[in-house]
């Protein structure tokens, strides 16, 4: 009996050192349970890390298999449409032709040499002359020494001249004219090559330089 009193008597003097004592173990515990709960959660987020992986298609030699192309967002530029200028031949059935050259040639009628930068028509006296392409007659003038002589505006720097045709008026100045229209007939009557016969005496200017009429005829048709 002395004995359990002594052990009582212990636990009164000392009972807040106990509970204080019970209160630090429990609180001690709870923390290492929280450390604990903490330190598996964290490993289990490690663990499902590891298993998602980024899966990087291999590549492939088969042609069956379909690549995306990247899409280019570039705006593509508008590109001019260029029209292709074919001149039709300005006399039909011509009996000869004299062809365009910048070198010297002889000219019977004034009995010298000079360049020929024209090509000539032979037809007979009378024979149609036509357009040969769309424009608007920007000239028509009448010379003792050249006779008559059309000129036809195409646009962009590009003129037709027609010399020796027959005096008359087909055609005036601002008339728009079609590709094939008649504007006058073969005669001699430039008189710097009227001993070369009745003929059309053409020629072709671009941006103001006389040039090879060739470039736009199709020869083909003569």
């Amino acid at each position: 009996m002395k004995q359990e009193r002594t052990v009582w008597n212990f636990f009164k003097r000392n009972a807040a050192y106990i509970i204080l004592a019970l209160c630090v173990l429990a609180i001690g515990l709870a923390i290492t349970l929280v450390m604990v709960n903490r330190s598996a959660e964290l490993s289990a987020q490690n663990d499902e890390r590891e298993q998602v992986k980024v899966v990087t298609p291999e590549p492939t030699d088969d042609p069956s298999t379909p690549v995306q192309e990247p899409i280019d967002d570039t705006p593509v530029p508008d590109v001019p449409v260029v029209k292709v200028i074919s001149f039709t031949m300005p006399v039909e059935n011509a009996t000869a032709v004299e062809d365009y050259t910048e070198t010297l040639a002889y000219n019977s009628t004034l009995k010298r040499f000079e360049a020929h930068k024209a090509i000539d028509f032979f037809a007979e006296d009378g024979t149609p002359v036509y357009a040969a392409y769309d424009g608007v007659v920007s000239d028509v003038k009448t010379t003792l020494l050249t006779g008559t002589t059309v000129t036809i505006d195409h646009g962009n720097g590009l003129f037709t001249v027609y010399n020796s045709l027959t005096d008359g008026d087909k055609v005036f100045v601002g008339q728009s004219v079609k590709q094939g229209a008649e504007i006058g007939t073969v005669s001699t009557s430039n008189r710097q090559e009227s001993k070369e016969g009745a003929h059309l005496h053409f020629q072709v200017v671009e941006n103001g330089e006389t040039i090879n009429p060739a470039k736009y005829l199709a020869f083909a048709e003569k």
